[in-house]
């Protein structure tokens, strides 16, 4: 038989007789046969390669006029897979693919919305660009990276931007605006914070005085390592004005007369060391240096004239082995009254030096005595200076 027409207005080929059978046309060709065939028992239009109906299918129609492909051919190309079509494709709803999915050209773009108001471009060699300053958003529109300028790149987060990493490498300027919290000692190059832009805050002023139990930050030598240290190191290393002591005649005390007397202060006012005892400081160890000394010698004396005589000595008392100072007055005219000798100065002393004061006052007739109490005031005092 050859060619079968079909003519009319409304032409209708039936295939079949509503049995519950398989119908098929049949396409016998040289190399491959093909099929369009109803599977009746599982109601399936089928086209197919083969003349049995059911085997190799290539496109299955059901009932609900769900289209199956089921031949699994790999794609790799645009001319490669089990589906190929040479133009665009649209799909009216969701799209669920099974394996990768690929954009295979250049500058590829994938654009989202109704007006595509966001696209996600394939930039070559270099990776995707979401599009002018779109925000890429995590869990919701709070939290996101953004390019918010042509030269500004945005990180936002809610609460917290965590980063977790064995290093974070950061070239460029660090501004931070809030508190920085730092869960492990920072570490900074050496010489990398100018002393001008140190500030440490410490609060408020402590309100009080310095103790020894203070700590202060130094640079352990030249270029070595920060560490604490007490306030009385510091003292050690600067040193301080002692010792340091004071004494006084608390009563007029009678002398011989023209005769060498180490003067005994009866009431200490302090004396940091206790290194003063009645008539003598002696320099405690390790306390050699420059001392500054001051001794006041009030002189009494009944008679018509006569002469007065103060002497600071070191070593020895009257008469000691070295003079560190003198004072000396005369009085004559008929005039008994007191006068007052000081005596003052720096003085290099070492450990165990002993300072004494002596004074002599020679009478023509009368009696002599030093004087003491709230009206006359025989003192000693001193100091070792800082060096």
């Amino acid at each position: 038989m050859g060619t079968i027409q079909i003519d009319g207005s409304t032409p209708k080929l039936t295939i079949g007789n509503a049995t519950a059978e398989d119908a098929t046309i049949l396409f016998d060709g040289n190399a491959q046969d093909f099929y369009i065939a109803l599977d009746d028992s599982a109601d399936d239009l089928l086209i197919g390669l083969g003349s049995t109906v059911g085997t190799t299918p290539a496109i299955a129609i059901d009932e609900n006029l769900k289209v199956n492909i089921p031949v699994t051919t790999a794609s790799t190309s645009t001319s490669t897979g089990s589906l190929i079509t040479g133009g665009g494709m649209g799909v009216g709803a969701d799209l669920y693919v099974g394996d990768d999915t690929y954009l295979i050209t250049d500058s590829a773009v994938l654009g989202f919305g109704a007006d595509k108001d966001t696209l996600l471009t394939h930039t070559d060699g270099t990776g995707l660009t979401l599009n002018s300053t779109n925000k890429l958003c995590f869990n919701d529109a709070s939290q996101f990276i953004q390019g918010s300028s042509a030269t500004v790149l945005s990180i936002g987060a809610t609460d917290e931007i965590d980063l977790t990493a064995t290093a974070v490498d950061l070239n460029g300027t660090l501004n931070v605006s809030g508190v920085a919290t730092f869960q492990a000692t920072p570490v900074f190059p050496d010489g990398s914070l100018p002393l001008a832009d140190l500030d440490i805050d410490g609060g408020t002023d402590i309100g009080a005085d310095l103790v020894d139990a203070d700590l202060f930050i130094v640079d352990d030598g030249a270029g070595g390592t920060n560490r604490k240290t007490a306030a009385s190191r510091l003292k050690t290393y600067i040193g301080d004005n002692t010792p340091y002591f004071a004494a006084r005649v608390s009563s007029d005390t009678d002398i011989s007369d023209a005769t060498d007397t180490t003067i005994t202060f009866g009431t200490e006012d302090f004396d940091s060391d206790s290194a003063f005892s009645s008539t003598t400081f002696t320099v405690p160890s390790g306390m050699g240096g420059y001392y500054f000394l001051s001794a006041t010698v009030d002189c009494l004396s009944g008679a018509t004239d006569g002469l007065r005589d103060a002497v600071v000595y070191i070593n020895g008392g009257s008469g000691g082995t070295t003079v560190l100072t003198r004072a000396t007055l005369g009085f004559q005219s008929n005039r008994q009254e007191s006068m007052t000798l000081h005596c003052n100065g720096v003085f290099n002393l070492s450990a165990a030096d002993q300072i004494n004061v002596s004074v002599n006052i020679d009478n023509v007739g009368g009696t002599s005595s030093y004087g003491g109490g709230s009206h006359r005031k025989t003192m000693i005092s001193g100091f070792r200076i800082i060096s």
